[in-house]
């Protein structure tokens, strides 16, 4: 009997001592940090899907014996990771221009006017390296199409029309430059060609100055080249009326029109 007694109180021991064990266990695992972690961040998704309208939120709504009755609409935005770089212009942008022979002089006479309204107005670098012209953008330049208004203005000017005329390219939009020469026109050689030269200018350049008047355009006539500047439909009308010089026409039926 003692001995049985005795097997029978070890049993009993080593039970409690088993369930002691299984007690601290538990304990342990509710206060691990890691396990709340985990925990906390498993709830805050749950509240989180069921704050964004999803179809899954959609349908538990439609069901009435879901928990979630009301679902929150919410409108995520996302942060743009450029920070609209697009306007900062972080590279330096340079167009270089050609000077032709016959323009150098002139180019050179009245550079501090040609370059002001680039410098102040636009924000821009420029500089006459032997016979180009550099023009480039800076720290202090607000839009990169400035740089192809600049080019634009100077380009103006190297073609024969004056700071004046090249500066509304600067302040008015829609503003074009059409180039073409009286052979694609009509092919004219020796003294045609100077007459046909003569009645688009006519005496004193009185014809050019009707014809620049009547359509609101700049003309400039270099050789057998025309240029004009003006807005679109203006360089239409411009070009039929020389057009119709070239061709043979009097000053006369140009002005009739």
């Amino acid at each position: 009997m003692t001995k049985s007694a005795h097997s029978l109180a070890r049993i009993n021991k080593n039970k409690e001592n088993l369930d002691n064990n299984k007690n601290k266990n538990k304990d342990l695992k509710n206060d691990n940090p890691i396990n709340k972690t985990e925990e906390d961040s498993n709830s805050n998704n749950n509240n989180t899907s069921s704050n964004v309208l999803t179809l899954e939120n959609v349908l538990q709504v439609a069901n009435p014996n879901s928990e979630d009755k009301k679902v929150k609409n919410k409108l995520i935005l996302k942060k743009n990771k450029n920070n609209d770089s697009s306007s900062i212009i972080t590279k330096n942008e340079m167009r270089i221009i050609t000077i032709p022979k016959h323009r150098i002089s002139s180019i050179k006479k009245n550079w501090f006017e040609l370059i002001k309204p680039i410098v102040t107005h636009l924000k821009l670098e420029i500089r006459m390296n032997k016979d180009k012209v550099e023009v480039r953008t800076c720290k202090f330049t607000e839009d990169k199409n400035n740089l192809q208004k600049a080019s634009d203005y100077i380009k103006a000017y190297l073609l024969g029309f004056c700071i004046e005329d090249s500066l509304a390219l600067l302040r008015i939009e829609d503003l074009y430059i059409e180039s073409f020469e009286i052979k694609d026109v009509k092919i004219l050689k020796g003294d045609h060609l100077s007459r046909c030269i003569g009645r688009i200018c006519g005496s004193n350049g009185a014809t050019k100055f009707a014809i620049e008047n009547a359509t609101k355009t700049r003309i400039v006539i270099a050789g057998t080249k025309i240029h004009i500047l003006g807005s679109f439909n203006n360089i239409k009308m411009a070009r039929h009326s020389i057009c119709s010089l070239i061709i043979g026409s009097t000053q006369g039926k140009i002005f009739n029109k």
